[in-house]
C-alpha cells in the first residue's frame, strides 16, 4: 500500500524543487531523491525480512510502487520517510504470508568498501548476529527498533513511516530494545547493545 499524502509545511533541506518534479512524474529527479537512499531502504527490509534476496525484491519494488505513485506524493513532505513507509508496507504484507518463513540462512552484509577486509568481516558477523536476534522479536518492535536505533530516525519520521503515535513508538523502541538486549545475552554474549543509540 502507498502511502497518502499529508499536507504540511515544506522541508527546507534544498530538494523542494526536486520533490516537485518527481510529483509530476519527472523520473530523473526521482532518482536524484532515492539514490541517497537505496541502501537504506534495502537494509531495512533485511531486518525486517531477514532474507537477503527477498530483502532485495522487497526494496526493488518499493521503489516501482514509489515511482507509479509519483502523483499521490506531497513535496512538502520528506522523501525518506514517504519511500521508506512504502518498503515497510511490503515486508508488513510480506510477514502477514506463511511462506516467508522458509527464508534461507543469513548472508553477511553487502561489502562496505570504505574499511579494510578485517573489519569488515567483523561488521559484517556482527551485522548477522543483530539481524538473526532481530527476527526474534514481534515484527511490530523488530520494526521500531530497525528504524530508530539502527536507521537513526526521528520518532515523528517512524510516526509517519508506521502509521503509529509517537508515545507508543517510544513504548515499542523501549520494549523491543529489551527484548532484542536478552536475545544477544542469550545467544551472543559477547555482543553488546552498544550499536544501538540512547533515547
Amino acid at each position: 500500500m502507498v502511502p497518502a499524502a499529508r499536507s504540511s509545511h515544506p522541508v527546507d533541506d534544498g530538494d523542494y524543487a526536486l520533490r516537485c518534479a518527481f510529483k509530476d512524474g519527472d523520473v530523473a529527479a526521482f532518482e536524484a531523491l532515492a539514490e541517497p537512499y537505496l541502501d537504506k531502504l534495502y537494509t531495512h527490509c533485511l531486518r525486517m525480512i531477514g532474507n537477503p534476496a527477498d530483502a532485495e525484491d522487497l526494496a526493488q519494488e518499493a521503489l516501482v510502487r514509489a515511482m507509479r505513485a509519483h502523483h499521490r506524493y506531497d513535496p512538502s513532505r520528506a522523501f525518506r520517510p514517504w519511500l521508506l513507509t512504502i518498503g515497510a508496507n511490503l515486508c508488513r504484507d510480506r510477514l502477514r504470508t506463511i511462506w516467508w518463513r522458509r527464508v534461507g540462512p543469513l548472508q553477511p552484509w553487502r561489502p562496505d568498501q570504505g574499511i579494510g577486509p578485517e573489519s569488515q568481516t567483523a561488521r559484517a558477523e556482527q551485522d548477522s548476529q543483530v539481524r538473526e536476534a532481530l527476527l526474534e522479536l514481534k515484527p511490530k518492535y523488530r520494526e521500531a527498533v530497525s528504524l530508530y536505533h539502527l536507521e537513526g530516525l526521528r520518532y515523528a519520521e517512524i510516526a509517519e513511516i508506521t502509521g503509529v503515535q509517537v508515545p507508543a513508538l517510544k513504548q515499542r523502541v523501549r520494549r523491543g530494545l529489551q527484548q532484542l538486549e536478552r536475545v544477544l545475552r542469550d545467544k551472543y554474549p559477547e555482543l553488546t547493545p552498544d550499536r544501538t543509540r540512547d533515547e
